[in-house]
């Protein structure tokens, strides 16, 4: 989206390679010395790997941006997940937050929102809950998404939910609320429950015959699976702004989501929301959205409403205002 209007000099850092941080923190250092000159510093969320290009900003009198996504405004220690839960992540989180020029979250709740889905210890989430006060210009501009890309397919489609969750690792299984699927699968065995996006070690685990797990696949094969479905489940105990659950109801899916974050804003009134985490009433779910008569019609209203507010086209005009 910026290069529409900039010449962008890339640099990827990984976090997660802990040996190889401590070069790529240099490597960002000698990089923003080299393009010295340059309008504006972005860095995508906060972390590990922003406060060293948020200093050389301010050293350097480069405009510093930092768009805000998802584990860089959340703590949630019970489950091992944000970045506050640690101490040095947390720090390193807070003081690049605090000193950037300008803070893009891509949701109103990134900023802060009184969590209630789940009995956590944290009950305030959103950057505003773990770092001081800054003198930052705050926009918020929502993700948007290639709506020709992800679309309606003349095809038939059955009463059955698929969910998108990179199952990657143990703690996935909660964090997304698969667990939560696989007893709605024992509940509802009529039902297929397809979960897209599951590791290899992972395919095998013993579960329900109807929840239906598949390893990652194509986006043309994403699109075509999400059509051959009516509803689509995001249950996770935290998430920023969601690219499935859109991606999702631009192919026709109507979404069942957990009250978490921008979840219940996105879908409004299309959808169905989850207040709390609690097995009886997804199961009432369920069965509410199993019996709606009139699938079609909110399944073209599930797409018009990502269309109308979550394109591609907004967000590019939106970010290229945000950086004259």
């Amino acid at each position: 989206m910026l290069s529409v209007k900039f010449r962008i000099i890339k640099l990827v850092v990984e976090p997660s390679k802990k040996w190889r941080l401590a070069f790529m923190l240099i490597a960002q250092k000698l990089l923003c010395l080299r393009y010295f000159k340059a309008k504006y510093i972005v860095c995508q969320f906060a972390g590990y790997h922003s406060l060293v290009p948020i200093i050389m900003g301010k050293f350097l009198k480069i405009k510093t941006v930092i768009i805000l996504g998802g584990s860089d405004c959340a703590s949630f220690p019970e489950i091992n997940y944000g970045n506050y839960r640690k101490k040095l992540l947390g720090w390193f989180t807070a003081k690049s937050i605090e000193k950037a020029d300008i803070l893009s979250p891509v949701h109103e709740k990134m900023i802060g929102y009184d969590y209630v889905y789940e009995n956590f210890e944290n009950k305030r989430q959103g950057y505003s809950a773990f770092t001081k006060t800054n003198k930052a210009e705050v926009k918020v501009i929502y993700n948007g998404f290639y709506i020709d890309l992800f679309k309606r397919l003349d095809a038939p489609r059955e009463k059955n939910f698929v969910a998108i969750a990179a199952y990657n690792r143990d703690a996935v299984y909660y964090l997304k609320g698969i667990d939560l699927l696989e007893k709605a699968a024992e509940q509802f065995p009529e039902i297929k429950f397809t979960v897209i996006g599951v590791s290899p070690q992972y395919l095998n685990k013993l579960r329900p015959p109807n929840l239906i797990f598949i390893p990652f696949v194509s986006q043309n094969e994403l699109v075509e699976i999400l059509n051959q479905n009516y509803f689509y489940c995001q249950l996770s105990i935290s998430e920023g702004f969601p690219n499935a659950l859109c991606e999702a109801m631009l192919c026709g899916c109507i979404p069942l989501v957990s009250n978490v974050c921008s979840m219940p804003s996105i879908v409004d009134n299309t959808g169905f929301v989850l207040e709390k985490r609690d097995e009886n009433l997804c199961y009432e779910m369920i069965k509410t959205l199993i019996n709606l008569d009139n699938l079609e019609e909110r399944s073209l209203q599930s797409r018009e409403r990502v269309i109308k507010n979550y394109s591609y086209e907004k967000r590019e005009e939106a970010l290229l205002e945000l950086l004259k």
